[in-house]
């Protein structure tokens, strides 16, 4: 648990660094849990709280299998970029969105993976899981994009998150 709390704790200040962290977010709980598939969850348009398993199987998989290995803070930022689209719905629900990412955020249609479109294999999966990815790397770089990352397709998507956090920081719920 306390290396959970470290985690969450600096995840937390990069959020706030962003002008993210409000009370909609605060009330998003964290917790730790014994067991589960994913890496981790965000309870989507139900409680909204992220669940973080202490044994997944995705990390079975990465250990057995091999693959990109998540840090904790980086699952962290990833579960809080589905929260901050779960408590500003209607700033996800809009053009900007669709133009960044290709398709509305609640779609779930699925790309074949492309580097310089995608941030990882996972962020194919669909907007919704791309928009996580990319904000995992923005909180990771501080806002700045990496030289590998820098493509127009991820730009765009990156220039979007910038724009997103000032219209939430300023208290703005839609575009």
């Amino acid at each position: 648990m306390p290396r959970l709390q470290k985690a969450l704790d600096e995840v937390r200040s990069e959020l706030d660094s962003f002008g993210l962290w409000n009370e909609r977010l605060a009330n998003v709980d964290v917790y730790l849990t014994w067991i589960g598939t994913a890496y981790g969850y965000q309870l989507y348009r139900t409680t909204g709280h992220i669940e973080i398993p202490a044994f997944s199987m995705d990390r079975l998989s990465e250990v057995v299998f091999g693959g990109p290995r998540r840090t904790l803070r980086d699952l962290l930022r990833h579960e809080y970029g589905h929260a901050v689209a779960d408590t500003n719905r209607g700033l996800f629900r809009s053009r900007q969105f669709r133009a960044a990412f290709g398709t509305p955020h609640d779609s779930c249609i699925e790309s074949e993976y492309c580097s310089s479109v995608h941030v990882s294999h996972y962020a194919a999966t669909d907007s919704s899981e791309d928009f996580a990815e990319v904000f995992m790397y923005f909180l990771k770089h501080n806002g700045r994009i990496p030289k590998r990352l820098k493509t127009h397709t991820i730009e765009a998507k990156w220039s979007f998150i910038s724009r997103l956090c000032r219209q939430i920081e300023e208290g703005k719920r839609k575009w």
